[in-house]
């Protein structure tokens, strides 16, 4: 008997070590987004936690999806009805943890993105991760080198392979009447990362 159980325990090791039993995919079955908020400067932060920050964490919520949100500091994000409190700061994550990246645009008023956050997205294009950006946080794949002029002319939601842009945040919306391209920028993420 105890030949017997050494005998399939060493096939099986066999068979592991050739590869001829699957193995568990190292990405959970839920997607793991990484929701990367540029900064605190914005013109109309409780409207854009509601509106834009908060549609875009339900949505993926809705779709069973992981969503881990970082920042450059620990301080929360409010409005009335939510407080958005990030996991972590910016430098404490790596895009190696998770298959795709939001950056939502939070009206932020002339605030370039940090030295941090670019390089967090680029490696985030250069592990060939699925990249959605709104509006005025567009510029940070801009100045990554990651997109072109044309994608940040336009308002409307772009999709360029694994790369999507919306030129309309709600805060555009509401004050040039634009359309408002939260819901198709997530959409469209949702639909990139179930294929």
């Amino acid at each position: 008997m105890k030949k017997l159980v050494c005998l399939v325990l060493l096939m099986l090791l066999l068979l592991t070590w050739a590869g001829c039993v699957s193995q568990p995919h190292p990405i959970s079955a839920s997607p793991k987004v990484l929701i990367v908020l540029r900064s605190h400067l914005s013109s109309d932060m409780p409207y854009m936690t509601d509106n834009e920050l908060g549609v875009m964490i339900d949505m993926l919520d809705e779709a069973g999806f992981k969503h881990w949100v970082t920042s450059l500091t620990d301080d929360p994000y409010k409005s009335d009805t939510r407080t958005i409190t990030p996991d972590s700061i910016v430098g404490a994550v790596a895009a190696s943890d998770f298959d795709a990246v939001i950056l939502p645009c939070l009206a932020a008023v002339k605030s370039p993105a940090s030295k941090e956050i670019v390089e967090l997205v680029t490696e985030f294009y250069r592990q060939e991760k699925i990249i959605a950006a709104q509006y005025g946080s567009s510029y940070t794949l801009y100045e990554g080198g990651i997109i072109a002029d044309e994608q940040l002319a336009s308002s409307e939601v772009l999709q360029k392979g694994r790369i999507i842009t919306s030129g309309c945040c709600p805060y555009m919306a509401r004050s040039s009447g634009c359309e408002d391209g939260t819901r198709e920028l997530i959409e469209k993420l949702i639909a990139t990362l179930n294929n």
